[in-house]
């Protein structure tokens, strides 16, 4: 049984239809990527497969169970999710602020249990974030925020995390943090599906690939399957070169500027 399954999902806002007919699934501890160009569907994919929006055909499993009959706080113990940084960060100390993500398995009553503590304590360090933990929200640059907001989604415990687009607008260095961070995550069992803006992320960290174009599930495979250049081209509509990372191996992709197309 899969961890997460979108069966024929049909979605949008209003009148709009965004998802047609989306079929996915992700198996425990494994680690799936989502691309595909702007407008394709990708966050409103992640807001189905997180019980956020309900499809208005066909449905989505955690564990085999239909979401949304799952208690918020039971779904919070199973799924975590990691967003885009949003709007103006609270005044919280970094620690006080991971330590809410312990809510699920308790509430607020009793933060002080010693399994509380080491969940927070393993989270901050999984996240890198120690050097500041004591510092607030509103001191952090855009980057460092944003490992504070993985931190707390690690001191879930979840068994699967949800990322949507949480590096698009981090430099290299925080990228790499992050990405390696789902890595090791991943590597503990825990099921990663991102939702990535750059492909070439999509596919050095990712097993599988899952690419969407108008609303619905376009091409899907490993990442030596889907990074095919034709393939790349007809979903992007752009000129790429598709090379080998000599470092990974997996298949690297540089679109093509204008200029030389001529």
């Amino acid at each position: 049984m899969a961890m997460l399954e979108a069966l024929h999902v049909h979605a949008g806002y209003g009148g709009k239809e965004v998802l047609r007919g989306v079929h996915l699934a992700v198996e425990k501890g494994e680690f799936v990527a989502v691309i595909g160009p702007n407008g394709s569907g990708k966050s409103t994919l992640v807001k189905c497969l997180t019980g956020f929006l309900r499809p208005k055909e066909g449905m989505i499993l955690l564990e085999g169970k239909n979401i949304t009959s799952w208690k918020s706080k039971e779904r919070a113990r199973k799924l975590a999710v990691l967003h885009q940084e949003a709007g103006e960060p609270l005044p919280f100390r970094v620690r006080d602020y991971v330590e809410l993500g312990r809510y699920p398995h308790h509430g607020f009553a009793d933060g002080s249990r010693e399994e509380d503590r080491e969940s927070v304590s393993r989270a901050i360090a999984r996240a890198g974030i120690g050097r500041f933990e004591s510092r607030k929200l509103t001191e952090l640059s855009g980057g460092e925020r944003q490992m504070v907001y993985l931190a707390r989604a690690l001191a879930q415990n979840p068994e699967i995390i949800i990322l949507d687009e949480p590096v698009s607008h981090l430099d290299i260095g925080h990228t790499v943090s992050i990405m390696d961070a789902m890595t090791t995550l991943n590597e503990t069992g825990v099921a990663v599906l991102a939702v990535l803006h750059d492909i070439n992320l999509a596919s050095d960290y990712a097993d599988r690939i899952i690419a969407l174009k108008d609303g619905m599930v376009f091409a899907e495979g490993s990442p030596s399957q889907v990074m095919d250049y034709r393939t790349v081209e007809q979903l992007f509509e752009t000129v790429c070169v598709v090379r080998e990372n000599p470092l990974s191996g997996k298949p690297f992709v540089y679109p093509v500027p204008g200029k030389y197309k001529r």
